[in-house]
């Protein structure tokens, strides 16, 4: 394509968005950028950032693309109307959330021209790569103008520090890695402004809402193809979901990961461990959830629909005024009733409105990712053993070997694509989870040099082979396997090692690394990394003191405009 040799009005005005959400611009900086070139005299520049919008938008009415919910934080219950207290419940605890149009943004990216054929590439080739999991079933199961999708929600701090935004995000599995995490390719399908943390109650509300959206793209939307310059019908799955460990809960609907039957892929219930630390005047008791190294029994979709079920028509008979009577008992006798009920709930609190998709199963779709599970998780947890100073007296710790290792690690050569080099072991307290990372790829062989202990060796050898292996470009079904024996081995010898009171959440969810594995692809297909570095960008295009949530739906979808006119307008 040759473009004009002139740029017009429109075109300067993309330019301006564009450089606006990619630089982190506020309307202020844009409309000084403006008066700036009018005042040099550079034909056909927009007066301001109004007018920009106007040049992108005509018309641009905000409130056509969403639609605000008031939710209460106790019963769920929704409505459009502000309320003080809520009608079902009388409380006085209420969410905002923003229901975005998902089918507008994915006509916005089809409009692109090239997405489409990128899409269908993409697909074949993960459809190839990933034969033998799942997700490469599914793709050989769907129609042939269909693609799939994971979904993501997690908070993000705001230029105002009494609120935060919880966007919940999509992303398209069939698009390449580098370009699936920029803006122009997400869907944001809404978003909870908060200042404190969103209940159950709120986000499964919010899920049903975004739930009837999904089902219907599910079942098939005419669209609008930009490449082939006529209207299809197309259909998209949404087969996962990918977050950090609370967020996860909220979004499965069940208890915390530090409660009893806390783990999102198990029936693992835990156990209390009773401990203390420092001695005489200054000891201090303590108590916490331990997952032992232990047979356990899955989440499948049948266990849990029966749970869940079980718990709508308990919830049913409370409701009707038809509690069951318990006749009264001794203090111990209680105790076990009370023991009984949470078992029977197995850590659900109710319906997870995402697990009536075709694709998408209580389990599985509830993947461990590698940043929170792995990098800033288990290999965290065995960091601090290892070098802090509280375990310097242990015979597994090697606190003093610190100068020494860290002469090894200045020696390391990491590759050019590296994000960020790891620091010191003297600062491994304030690590980023991409500093984590590249120690573990990197900097493990440097560490093992200095390991005396060949049990511990063993350990750390084991759970590095099977990250890599669980890293590769792509897995079979005999590297899937070993990347169970290894991390079983790590976590059983673990325990072993350090005791009890180390086996914490994260190292327990290593031994599901494998089902996610076999479920999706490479730990590299999908992470938090991504997910995180989204977030981030989103709400770095919000400048304003009030309204973010607003904001950032404006800034996104002026923004996706900019990139059709400039990728089509040639």
């Amino acid at each position: 394509f040759n473009r004009r040799s002139e740029p017009t009005l429109r075109d300067i005005a993309v330019a301006a968005m564009i450089f606006k959400v990619r630089r982190f611009q506020n309307n202020k900086d844009i409309d000084i950028i403006c008066k700036f070139l009018n005042v040099l005299g550079v034909q056909r520049t927009p007066k301001s950032m109004k007018a920009i919008e106007q040049q992108l938008h005509e018309n641009f009415d905000l409130k056509k693309f969403y639609k605000c919910y008031y939710i209460c934080s106790n019963c769920g219950a929704s409505d459009f109307d502000h309320i003080v207290t809520c009608k079902s419940c009388n409380d006085a605890h209420t969410f905002k959330f923003y229901l975005c149009s998902i089918k507008h943004q994915i006509q916005q990216l089809l409009s692109v021209f090239g997405i489409f054929s990128t899409l269908k590439e993409e697909k074949i080739k993960n459809m190839n790569l990933f034969f033998n999991t799942k997700y490469g079933e599914i793709l050989r199961e769907i129609e042939d103008n269909a693609f799939t999708m994971i979904i993501n929600s997690d908070g993000g701090s705001t230029p105002n520090k009494y609120l935060s935004l919880w966007p919940f995000i999509l992303t398209l599995n069939e698009l390449p890695i580098p370009d699936r995490r920029y803006l122009e390719n997400i869907l944001v399908a809404g978003i909870i402004p908060t200042g404190k943390k969103p209940t159950n109650s709120v986000v499964q509300t919010c899920l049903n809402l975004i739930y009837e959206q999904l089902i219907q793209l599910e079942l098939g939307q005419e669209f609008y193809i930009n490449d082939m310059d006529q209207r299809k019908i197309i259909h998209f799955y949404n087969i996962a979901s990918c977050t950090d460990k609370p967020a996860a809960a909220l979004m499965e609907n069940v208890v915390q990961y530090n409660a009893e039957y806390g783990c999102p892929k198990c029936f693992h219930a835990g156990e209390l461990y009773h401990g203390r630390r420092r001695v005489g005047a200054n000891e201090v008791k303590f108590t916490i959830r331990v997952y032992p190294f232990t047979d356990f029994q899955l989440r499948t979709q049948d266990k849990c629909s029966q749970i869940v079920e079980e718990l709508a028509n308990y919830s049913n008979q409370i409701n009707n005024n038809n509690p069951i009577r318990i006749k009264k008992t001794t203090a111990l006798a209680k105790t076990k009733t009370k023991k009984q009920k949470k078992e029977a709930r197995y850590g659900h609190l109710g319906c997870c409105p995402l697990t009536k998709l075709k694709y998408f199963n209580y389990g599985i779709s509830f993947l461990s990712d590698s940043l929170h599970t792995i990098y800033a998780g288990a290999f965290k947890q065995l960091l601090r053993l290892l070098f802090n100073s509280e375990y310097r007296r242990e015979r597994w710790s090697l606190f003093k070997n610190i100068t020494e290792i860290d002469e090894l690690l200045s020696l390391v050569q990491t590759p050019s694509t590296t994000q960020r080099r790891f620091r010191s072991l003297k600062h491994i307290a304030k690590y980023k989870g991409s500093e984590f990372r590249c120690l573990f790829h990197f900097g493990s062989t440097a560490i093992l040099q200095c390991m005396n202990n060949n049990e511990l060796k063993t350990l750390l050898l084991s759970f590095v082979t099977a990250i890599n292996l669980a890293s590769a470009n792509y897995v079979t079904d005999e590297s899937i396997e070993a990347v169970k024996k290894l991390l079983n081995y790590f976590v059983q010898h673990f325990q072993n090692i350090f005791g009890l009171r180390h086996m914490s959440s994260n190292i327990h969810s290593l031994l599901h690394i494998h089902e996610c594995l076999k479920f999706i692809a490479p730990l590299w297909f999908y992470s938090t990394f991504a997910f995180e570095g989204i977030d981030k960008d989103l709400i770095s295009t919000v400048h304003g003191t009030t309204e973010f949530a607003k904001q950032l739906i404006r800034q996104h979808i002026l923004y996706r405009d900019a990139i059709i006119q400039h990728k089509n307008e040639r």
